[in-house]
């Protein structure tokens, strides 16, 4: 009976580790209205629609272990209390600019008081707050026309420094739509977020030529982009993404997605679910997340008035790509 009794205290200590290995990941999806081109399900700037697309993308993921992750979602978020991001691991948020709308659009921003030029105390503590969670390990991702601060108060440019190290800038950052061939860049190509993206080309309106500190070592980019012809002009090679990582503060500015049916490609998709991963401070697979999702909210891309934009070579090059998920009702 000794002896039973220490083999199986024995087993208990052997097994309880692995048991206990692992560890709990949240991860917070925070739309804001979908406000402007069309209603619902037009296919462009769907914001609720995209996460929810990465938000089962990521419920599904098949090649992550010894992380549980677990997911929330909401829409319109309106408060100025942090309360509801203490437990996240990282926050993603795809919304409009604050300037889009005259209610609230912005997760994380709220609309400046008519006639101040700055925010109230309890605002201005809710940002330093911000700063507080990031700088503890709680990531930070926002998507497509909400890395814009443009009627934000200007101090607002300054928490976007500390948490991404990079701004939009009004009058200085650009947002071509057209046909773009996307290319990790070849210096960053052992950072995380590229583990198995391979180049892309595909139709988006691209928020990019952020305010960056050149030089800064906390930086890394991550994508060049170019387009041969844009409603904004021909666009040479430039700097679309990078990521940001300081002690236990990571950050990630993408000002892609305007079109809810690029999840539909596979190096496109893989690049966003590697980015919402690694903003959550959780090891990226070696050839990035595989999810086992399908039957999503995608529909294929309509055409529309930038389709004149389209490259001769776009349909050969695109054949080349597996898709690995398949559009849904």
């Amino acid at each position: 009976m000794i002896k039973f009794a220490v083999l199986l205290l024995l087993a208990t200590s052997v097994c309880a580790p692995s048991m206990a290995q692992e560890k709990e990941k949240v991860i917070y999806f925070l739309a804001g209205p979908k406000d402007h081109v069309g209603g619902e399900g037009s296919g462009r700037h769907e914001t609720r629609r995209d996460l929810l697309v990465l938000q089962h993308c990521i419920d599904s993921v098949t090649n992550i272990k010894g992380i549980k992750i677990k997911t929330k979602f909401l829409y319109e978020r309106d408060g100025i209390s942090v309360e509801d991001m203490k437990d996240a691991a990282a926050i993603i948020v795809e919304c409009s600019s604050v300037t889009s709308s005259s209610k609230r659009t912005h997760p994380l921003l709220p609309p400046l008081p008519a006639g101040q030029k700055e925010y109230g105390k309890d605002t201005l503590a809710y940002f330093n707050k911000i700063d507080s969670l990031q700088e503890a390990g709680m990531g930070i991702m926002i998507i497509h026309w909400g890395i814009a601060t443009d009627g934000a108060a200007p101090s607002v440019q300054t928490h976007y420094l500390k948490w991404f190290g990079q701004v939009a800038l009004s009058g200085y950052t650009r947002n071509p739509l057209g046909y773009w061939t996307v290319t990790p860049i070849k210096a960053a190509e052992k950072h995380p977020v590229l583990n198995g993206v391979k180049p892309w080309m595909y139709k988006d309106e691209i928020f990019s030529n952020l305010l960056v500190k050149p030089g800064d070592p906390y930086r890394t980019d991550l994508l060049s982009g170019e387009s041969p012809q844009t409603n904004q002009g021909v666009i040479a090679p430039n700097g679309i993404a990078s990521a940001y990582e300081k002690g236990n503060a990571r950050g990630l500015l993408w000002g892609g997605m305007d079109y809810h049916a690029t999840l539909l490609n596979e190096n496109y998709l893989r690049f966003v679910l590697n980015a919402i991963v690694w903003t959550a401070g959780i090891d990226v697979p070696k050839g990035g997340v595989k999810t086992a999702a399908q039957q999503l909210q995608l529909s294929p891309a309509r055409n529309d008035g930038f389709d004149k934009f389209k490259p001769a070579n776009f349909d050969a090059f695109n054949k080349k790509q597996v898709y690995g998920i398949r559009a849904g009702g």
